[in-house]
């Protein structure tokens, strides 16, 4: 039901689609649901590229891809064109935002810190994990916890993904994790492990999901802002948010 919703919108939007400019990839660094883009480009991230193309007038042509987090760092090292979707500031070393163009918040998000029923770990603060072995996710950065690891008091043991993550913390291969609450309660249910999971009642960050747009890409940024307070009211938007179950961090 969900998919031919996707590819219902999808055609809508193409079809109002004027002969594509400029093509402007959109990166999500993002494997899984609910913010992944897949095969089928099913998917929120490319149900908002299309939206962007179809809106643009002809200007730009907006395509979504995944791309790991190492290699977007590369690429923004190199001053690629392109924006980075589903990001915040902090975890782009740009606190300020003036090293990056940045739009306003797409939704809200929820960082949360995880363990095992059987061996539950009570998160108040980043101090929170010493001595504890905490799964990362390669190439990103956590505010707090980064400091005890390279001070030695946390042993940060990466994967590639949230989702490879989340199953060394199944077979015990790390005492903790911090994941996005979306794909939390995705992966979940995709491993039958809802009774398995201790989530702490504090959770690790909350914060807004924006769009990193590069700074050789004038009016991109201005356009998506006035694209992103349209959505708002936009019916399609709101109901592929709330199957994906962030329609609530929307608010």
């Amino acid at each position: 039901m969900l998919k031919c919703l996707f590819v219902a919108i999808s055609l809508i939007l193409f079809s109002n689609t004027s002969i594509a400019g400029e093509e402007i990839p959109i990166w999500s660094y993002y494997e899984s649901p609910p913010f992944g883009v897949n095969e089928d480009k099913n998917d929120i991230t490319s149900f908002l590229a299309n939206h962007l193309t179809s809106n643009s007038g002809g200007k730009w042509a907006f395509t979504s891809k995944f791309l790991p987090r190492p290699r977007l760092n590369k690429y923004l090292e190199e001053q690629q064109k392109g924006i980075a979707i589903w990001a915040n500031p902090i975890w782009f070393g740009d606190k300020s935002e003036t090293r990056y163009n940045w739009t306003h918040s797409v939704v809200l998000g929820r960082n949360e810190i995880v363990s095992l029923k059987e061996n539950p770990v009570p998160y108040q603060e980043p101090s929170s994990l010493t001595g504890k072995k905490f799964g990362g996710v390669r190439g990103h950065r956590y505010v707090g916890i980064d400091e005890l690891v390279n001070n030695g008091k946390i042993n940060r043991k990466d994967s590639a993904s949230f989702e490879k993550n989340f199953l060394k913390l199944l077979s015990k291969r790390v005492d903790v994790i911090l994941i996005p609450r979306g794909e939390l309660f995705h992966l979940m249910k995709k491993n039958n492990a809802e009774d398995k999971i201790y989530i702490a009642s504090k959770p690790h960050q909350v914060y807004e999901r924006k769009m990193l747009v590069t700074k050789n890409l004038p009016g991109v940024r201005d356009f998506i802002n006035n694209q992103l307070d349209k959505l708002k009211n936009n019916n399609d938007w709101v109901t592929l948010l709330k199957n994906a179950g962030i329609y609530k961090e929307a608010q």
